[in-house]
């Protein structure tokens, strides 16, 4: 009595907690509608799209260092002091003129190192966008993940409500062969413990969804006051057909289309230019300049046009750099950029055994799954025809309500397994076709 009392009590006070939410109107998300949601507003994958953005224009600017530079400078200078005269009499002067020149500069050659450090800002393009290929798969991922343990969690009140509702029917009956001689009252006080104890794990189960749903409205960056309902998608109807995956077709497809791998492989490409470029240092430069200028003097009576044609300057000039001696600058950035392009494949060589580790993973998880699909179909039917015999049994006297109340629980745990392992089978199909690389964000997954 105390334990059920204290269970309604929960219940009076999870109701009372809830009421102001859901006088809220409640806005409705399915599941391919949460995957969009996450594409669009999870911070992870908008970082990523900024980076993208950046390295765009990285390319841009190392492509435009090929063109000259163009600058215009300007100067005006007033001046004032004394000075000897020819006749040797000291006089006073002051003068004000303005000078302005046009100046322009262009490489024409320094070791390709213009040409290398466009490559590399390439390669690093197609790094960065591989990456937010796979932060998108990797946010799909997420979302699926999360969904699959909000499916389970509602799922497992289902059945809460099933085993509560079967337990309070029990208890009636229990009633009704006390008042009648037939059972000892003993078994009314187990049976209300059991009603009490199945309320109870109702709440615990209800609470579970309830923290369920706050991890997907973290990915899902909703507003965290808004209030949602999260639409459970009806995989009643999807095929549970078992697919035939060969592990090394399954390695060789992750090594050829994992966006991760790419963009490693892009990286590296990235490094073998960052060599070029250090290796740049020992060539000599070459630039080509060129200038064109004029001034006017406020003291000088000759117009203005007069005077920029009469003290125009221009000059053409092109220069030469020869490194010499750099104090072995040039050999450490020459083994600098080699130790990052020795690493980087090293990087790329670890991936790979990390994502040959989570294929192999997910194979065998998937076999698992299917495996746990028949057997726990079989032992929901087996647990059910023994819940069924161990209630008639009891009611005709010829077993104890504890050996009734195992049977009920291993129903309950049964019926539990079963319908995690469908729901577990069926995602474990699209979570193969993440560690491959070959999850489309944009393809709804469920129709």
């Amino acid at each position: 009595m105390p334990i059920r009392s204290t269970a309604l009590f929960l219940a009076l006070l999870l109701v009372g907690f809830a009421t102001p939410t859901l006088a809220q109107q409640a806005r409705t998300i399915t599941f391919n509608e949460a995957i969009q949601l996450a594409l669009q507003q999870n911070f992870d994958l908008r970082r990523t799209a900024n980076n993208l953005e950046g390295q765009a224009a990285t390319v841009h600017q190392r492509r435009m260092n090929f063109l000259p530079s163009l600058s215009f400078s300007t100067t005006g200078r007033r001046a004032a002091g004394r000075q000897e005269a020819t006749s040797g009499q000291i006089i006073d002067f002051s003068s004000e003129n303005v000078s302005g020149s046009f100046n322009a500069r262009v490489n024409l050659f320094n070791g390709f190192a213009d040409v290398a450090r466009l490559q590399q800002a390439r390669r690093n393009l197609d790094a960065v966008d591989a990456s937010y290929d796979r932060a998108r798969q990797a946010t799909v991922f997420s979302v699926i993940n999360q969904y699959l343990g909000l499916i389970s969690a509602v799922e497992t009140v289902r059945i809460r409500e099933e085993d509560l509702e079967a337990q309070r029917q029990q208890l009636s009956r229990i009633e009704e062969f006390v008042n009648v001689g037939s059972r000892s009252v003993a078994d009314l006080y187990q049976q209300q413990a059991a009603a009490a104890q199945a309320e109870l794990q109702l709440l615990n189960a209800q609470r579970d969804v309830q923290l369920q749903e706050t991890r997907l409205i973290r990915v899902l960056q909703l507003d965290p006051f808004g209030t949602y309902q999260f639409e459970i998608p009806d995989l009643e109807t999807q095929p549970l057909n078992v697919e035939s995956y060969d592990l090394q077709g399954l390695l060789n497809a992750a090594y050829n289309q994992r966006p991760d791998i790419q963009a490693q492989e892009a990286s590296i490409r990235a490094a073998d230019q960052g060599i070029r470029i250090a290796r740049s240092g020992y060539y000599p430069s070459v630039d080509l300049s060129a200038s064109y200028g004029s001034r006017y003097s406020f003291q000088n009576d000759d117009g203005v046009v007069d005077q920029l044609d009469l003290n125009r300057d221009n000059a053409v000039s092109i220069s030469l750099s020869v490194p010499i001696f750099s104090r072995y600058a040039n050999w450490n950035s020459v083994q600098q950029a080699q130790v990052s392009y020795n690493n980087a494949r090293l990087q790329l060589q670890d991936l790979q055994q990390s994502i040959a580790l989570e294929v192999r993973q997910a194979y065998l998880d998937y076999l698992t799954a299917e495996k746990q699909l028949d057997v726990t179909e079989k032992q929901e039917q087996a647990a059910s025809q023994a819940l069924q015999v161990a209630q008639e049994r009891y009611n005709v006297g010829a077993s104890t309500l504890v050996e009734l109340q195992q049977a009920r629980a291993d129903y309950v745990e049964a019926a539990s397994n079963q319908i995690q392992a469908r729901y577990s089978f069926i995602f474990q199909k699209k979570l193969i076709d993440y560690y491959v690389g070959g999850l489309n964000p944009n393809a709804p997954l469920f129709e």
